[in-house]
């Protein structure tokens, strides 16, 4: 079967062009296809439309939404971690507003596995989008029930229970499920039928032929999909960009093993909590050199234990311990903590021990730490400084730069080849990861794909494929797909002014001015009082807080005079630009600038 373009759609036709006959999307990107509003009178019909909320412009806040007709399945719901440069933001979640104007038409969401990056907004998301069916496998149930629970929707929630053999139809989508590997068990990629084409999501994935705690991916059932024959593949794309095979956690394991047998003083290593299947070889490791554990961090306690009730821990009993003064009093060989923090998190367990803050673990001289973990992007300078404070209490570090103590979750080059060899799709969109990791996949997969394949890459969250009988396309509509911020309790209460506001005050700080003045006359009473943090101790320095407080006088003055009938709002706005022009040309410093005016 040929595939062609035509009026901007990518078409099947029977016969076949000449073997020679260049086709028209070898080394295109679908980006120069034209939206349907131009060609609507060729193409009725329902259409598929594929909408990415999140995952495309980032390394987490992973959410898919599938629409066909009346009908919108959701694949994850995660969240992402706040960089340096959002003050004071805990963490970010997608925009559902295109979705929870359709609350009604949801049918199900599907999770792929349990990580945050992948259900850590279920408890915002699920709420606003009416409850809808939950679908997820044991561990990521697991997971996301705890999550609920802890914010009281456990009990509302409509959760159900899949694995690999299970067959789900949710209005006009047939979904199933097949085994892939990842850094946690249970991970799945998804198979989406519909009446206008086949999709296949493979969720976060590599092919491990030794994980810890899981099987195998099964390569049979994934090519026994891709025979059904596929319309668009969307795969994971957060390692596309490195070449070979990832190392699988069987070698890890061996390291990690071996590092564990040759120390004798005291252990602590950081890792993700979610990292089930390494944590549990490492208690294994640690009871059969007659070491005790200690878990530290709450995510690890409480991921471990549910790994317990879930039947995935598979240690002896007795070897963890509670986190307690006793990891300082056993003898140091008898000892290893695993904790939460490798990724230099301001509040995390390891943190606090580098700053000699935690409640039970002090940090002494022979300590060997290991950081079982990757830097994310953004992360490596707090990283950084957690490893200098642990070298100034005496500890040695050691790290992956240094041995080979972790391993990546996500494919490489050669297994990504391989997952596009069994699905032999006919549109190809790489999907999880920065517009860089993606643009570098498509020029990887351009070297052994059939020239015939189609490959499309969505730039941004929002951005909408279509699939229709005529064809898969890229769509010029737009969804809105902006960030969420989570600030404490706060739910997108904050936005891009209080981001930028708070970035002024970290940088040159703050000064309010007091005004007092008469209402009628709109003459001052008194100088203005001024107050100032993070610009000036302006106890020290009385000469420049005297030219700002006479330059303002002066400005009220003039402003006022010239326009007695001037409003509250647009006084404060001129007094604000005429103390920050004064401020900047004085001391070349922006700090934020608060008029307060008080009439008599």
């Amino acid at each position: 079967m040929e595939e062609k373009k035509k009026h901007g759609w990518f078409h099947r036709k029977k016969n076949k062009k000449p073997a020679h006959q260049h086709h028209p999307f070898h080394a295109k990107e679908g980006h120069h296809l034209q939206s349907h509003h131009s060609q609507g009178k060729h193409f009725g019909g329902k259409k598929l439309r594929i909408i990415p909320l999140g995952g495309l412009e980032e390394v987490g806040k992973n959410i898919m939404a599938l629409e066909y007709g009346h009908d919108i399945i959701i694949i994850d719901a995660g969240m992402s971690f706040a960089g340096p440069e959002m003050l004071g933001v805990d963490f970010i979640v997608p925009d559902i507003s295109y979705l929870e104007a359709r609350k009604h038409n949801i049918r199900g969401m599907l999770f792929t596995h349990g990580h945050l990056d992948h259900i850590g907004a279920i408890q915002y998301v699920l709420p606003k989008l009416g409850n809808p069916p939950v679908y997820a496998n044991k561990l990521a149930l697991g997971l996301i029930k705890s999550r609920l629970k802890e914010f009281s929707l456990d009990k509302s929630a409509k959760l159900h229970l899949v694995d690999e053999t299970s067959k789900l139809k949710l209005g006009d989508f047939n979904v199933e499920f097949f085994r892939v590997n990842h850094s946690i068990p249970n991970s799945m990629g998804v198979f989406i039928g519909t009446p206008v084409g086949n999709v296949v999501h493979t969720g976060d994935f590599k092919f491990d032929h030794s994980p810890a705690i899981d099987k195998p991916a099964d390569f049979q059932r994934i090519a026994e999909i891709g025979r059904r024959g596929i319309d668009v593949l969307m795969i994971d794309s957060t390692n596309a960009l490195k070449p070979g095979f990832c190392k699988s956690e069987a070698e890890v394991a061996a390291k990690l093993e071996e590092t564990i047998e040759k120390i004798k003083g005291r252990i602590i290593i950081a890792s993700f909590s979610s990292l089930i299947g390494r944590i549990n070889q490492i208690v294994n490791f640690a009871a059969k050199n007659n070491r005790k554990v200690f878990f530290s961090g709450r995510s690890m306690v409480e991921n471990m234990k549910l790994a317990e009730e879930l039947g995935y821990a598979t240690y002896p009993k007795g070897v963890v311990r509670k986190i307690s003064p006793q990891a300082n009093s056993m003898p140091p060989s008898q000892v290893l903590i695993l904790t939460t923090g490798a990724q230099g998190e301001s509040l995390s367990a390891l943190t606090r021990m580098a700053m000699g803050e935690h409640s039970s673990i002090k940090i002494r001289e022979g300590d060997t730490v290991m950081i079982s973990a990757s830097p994310i992007p953004g992360n490596e300078l707090a990283i950084v400084n957690i490893i200098n404070n642990l070298y100034a209490l005496g500890a040695k570090v050691i790290t992956n730069n240094d041995m080979d103590i972790h391993v990546s979750g996500h494919a490489h080059q050669e297994e990504l080849k391989i997952m596009y060899g069994l699905i032999k799709p006919k549109c190809y969109v790489p999907i999880h990861g920065e517009l860089y990791m993606r643009k570098g996949h498509i020029e990887m997969i351009k070297t052994v794909a059939d020239p015939q394949l189609m490959v499309t890459c969505l730039d941004n969250n929002g951005d909408v494929l279509e699939v229709s009988k005529q064809g898969v396309r890229k769509s010029k509509e737009k969804v809105p797909a902006s960030d969420i911020l989570v600030d404490g309790l706060g739910f997108g209460d904050i936005g891009s002014r209080v981001i930028s506001d708070r970035k002024i005050m970290s940088q040159d700080g703050i000064v309010v001015m007091l005004f007092h003045a008469y209402e009628e006359s709109k003459r001052l009473i008194s100088e203005p009082d001024i107050i100032s943090r993070g610009f000036l101790y302006l106890k020290e320095s009385e000469e420049m807080s005297q030219e700002v407080k006479q330059m303002a006088s002066k400005a009220f003055e003039q402003i006022t005079q010239q326009n007695r009938t001037i409003g509250l709002k647009d006084l404060k706005n001129e007094l604000e630009r005429n103390i920050s022009n004064f401020i900047r040309k004085r001391l070349r410093r922006e700090p934020m600038i608060i008029p307060i005016i008080m009439y008599a």
